[in-house]
Parts: C-alpha cells; structure tokens; sequence
C-alpha cells in the first residue's frame, strides 16, 4: 500500500468521527487502581487499619498487590493533584567526608567564578581579599567527585 499526505488526512479524519470512550470502561492499572481507591484507603487508615492490613483486604477482593506496592502507589496518588510533592534535600554530611577534612556542603565551595586562576601543584585560592599562608603540612588532596572527577589535573583551564 502506498501511504500518501491525502490517506493520512483522511485517516485523521476518520480517528476523528470516532466517538469518545465511556470513561467507566477505561482500563487501569495496579497503579490507576490505587490511584481512584486512594480517598477510600486513608480513609481506612484514618480508622486504624495498617496499610498491611488493606493490601490484605484488596487482595482478598481481587486487586493482586503487595504491601510495599500498595505504600509506593498511594505516595504517589497523594502527591498528584497539588504541590504536594515534596522538593527531594540533600541528605546530611557523611562522617566520612566530615573526618577525611572535605567539604561536606555545596555552600562551603565558592563558585568557579570566584576562583583565582593557579599554577598546576598550587591550591587554588578564592578572591576573599586575604592572603592565604599555609600553617602546616600540606593536607592529603580530596578525592573528586561529580563534574570534578573527570577533569585532568593538570590542566589550567576548560
């Protein structure tokens, strides 16, 4: 068959006539399951029940789901609708970046633009006004992460 411009506008004409779909008889998932069910499971919760205990009593009325699914969904459903969500934070400092003397918060790292250009083997010093004057041996160098992890050492600029 040859497809032309004029078949695909009369294809789209027909898609077009199709009448609508009776909403009752779109098919769900698990999740779209849950999703329309989420008013009825707090309200469940709400008068004592464990969400282990309504995963129970939907499986026992053919929704086949388990609890971890059944508490993942009904997150979900809660945040949908609103601005709900909440914004994902970063979580507190490692210990172990804490002890090996790294920095542990993106406020303590200046950004690049305020960085004084270096010398390879040189630490870079941010433009604060004062002069920097080492007091001791030289601290062991951080291991990179991130964007800086892929960058060559010796090289003085990107």
């Amino acid at each position: 068959m040859e497809y032309t411009l004029e078949t695909a506008r009369r294809l789209a004409e027909d898609l077009r006539a199709i009448p609508p779909k009776d909403p009752a008889q779109r098919r769900l998932d698990k999740q779209g399951m849950v999703r329309e069910l989420a008013g009825e499971i707090v309200a469940l919760q709400e008068r004592g029940y464990t969400i282990e205990e309504v995963a129970e009593s939907l499986r026992g009325r053919g929704l086949d789901i388990t609890t971890p699914t059944l508490k993942n969904y009904l997150q979900r459903a809660k945040g949908v609708g609103g601005n709900s969500r909440k914004a994902r934070r970063p979580s507190g400092p490692s210990s172990a970046g804490a002890k090996a003397g790294q920095a542990t918060h993106a406020s303590s790292v200046p950004p690049v633009s305020e960085k004084v250009p270096h010398e390879p083997g040189q630490k870079p010093t941010a433009l604060s006004g004062k002069a920097e004057t080492p007091t001791g041996p030289a601290p062991e160098p951080a291991l990179r992460s991130g964007k800086g992890a892929f960058l060559i050492k010796d090289k003085e600029s990107y």
